[in-house]
């Protein structure tokens, strides 16, 4: 993990919530997404994205199995249309129930170097964390993610619940960050958000590991088959470092390039931005800005 991202902090997140039960479930939120899922086993977690018919990003979601069930998460501000997608590609026939889960469980992010002691703290012993895997204890569901910062451990918890829990962290002296320390977190590690990929295609944002091409059609599915067999990636994504303070927009570096600045954050002197740039102006590593040097490095999710 890069520097700058304290022990012991939790982040109480805002999320849609989708729980789809029923035979045909696996079936319906398959074909809508570009991640093939149908094969995936039980009791794992797996990130998809949803596109639009032109191949762009329109939200990004988590999909955890559980036994006959599956919960989505995904990003607050699309819930509703991304639950409208679920249902209007369900057929009449097909069993398939969703429920709507956002006030219902939350859902807490935990940075630590050491995600075990947590459990031990709740009395138990010999949990192992595998990247993806879904963990039940109880009522709680704990999934550790891998980003190309870091790792984080995203516990999910009926709300009536979540007091409890929240006392067991602070007893355990976590601390809960502030919506611009999470900001400044989720820039350092490289957690996706809607508000830097939404638009793009994934391969802009170095998502092409959650497109599926040998599965069947789903919105999008032609314009990244082109992508795929003769396409060729002219802007990507990208984390930027340095030391002065920037704000989100478009600039020009100061050879001239357009430079799309969507998140940022700055903490003890260390500025952490996600900006869309040419691809050619990647290759040195570095990039000036206002006569300013930022390390650039291209974003890559497994």
């Amino acid at each position: 993990m890069r520097k700058n991202a304290s022990e012991g902090e939790y982040f109480l997140r805002s999320q849609s919530l989708t729980l789809l039960q029923g035979n045909d479930s696996i079936n319906v939120i398959d074909r809508v997404v570009s991640t093939r899922i149908v094969d995936y086993p039980d009791s794992h977690g797996i990130d998809v994205l949803f596109c639009d018919f032109n191949g762009r990003i329109t939200d990004i979601g988590s999909i955890y199995k559980i036994q006959e069930k599956i919960l989505l998460l995904s990003s607050e501000e699309m819930g509703n249309i991304t639950r409208k997608t679920l249902i209007d590609g369900k057929s009449w026939d097909e069993k398939c129930d969703l429920i709507i889960a956002d006030e219902a469980i939350g859902r807490v992010t935990l940075f630590t170097p050491d995600f075990q002691s947590i459990f031990t703290r709740m009395g138990h012993q010999g949990i192992e964390l595998e990247r993806n895997r879904v963990i039940e204890i109880d009522d709680m569901i704990a999934v550790k993610s891998e980003f190309p910062g870091g790792s984080v451990l995203d516990i999910l918890l009926p709300l009536n619940q979540m007091s409890d829990f929240i006392t067991i962290l602070e007893a355990a002296e976590y601390s809960e960050m502030s919506e611009d320390r999470w900001n400044f977190v989720r820039l350092l590690v490289c957690i996706p958000n809607l508000t830097d990929i939404s638009g793009n295609l994934p391969n802009e944002c170095g998502m092409v590991n959650l497109i599926s091409n040998d599965k069947g059609c789903y919105p999008g599915q032609e314009v990244h088959a082109r992508l795929e067999s003769r396409g060729k990636t002219v802007k990507r994504l990208c984390l930027l470092t340095g030391e002065a303070p920037i704000s989100p927009g478009k600039y020009r570096l100061s050879n001239g390039s357009p430079i799309h600045i969507s998140s940022c954050e700055s903490s003890d002197n260390v500025s952490y931005g996600i900006a869309k740039l040419r691809v050619d102006d990647i290759e040195t590593g570095y990039v000036s800005l206002d006569g300013v040097n930022w390390k650039v490095e291209p974003i890559t999710y497994l």
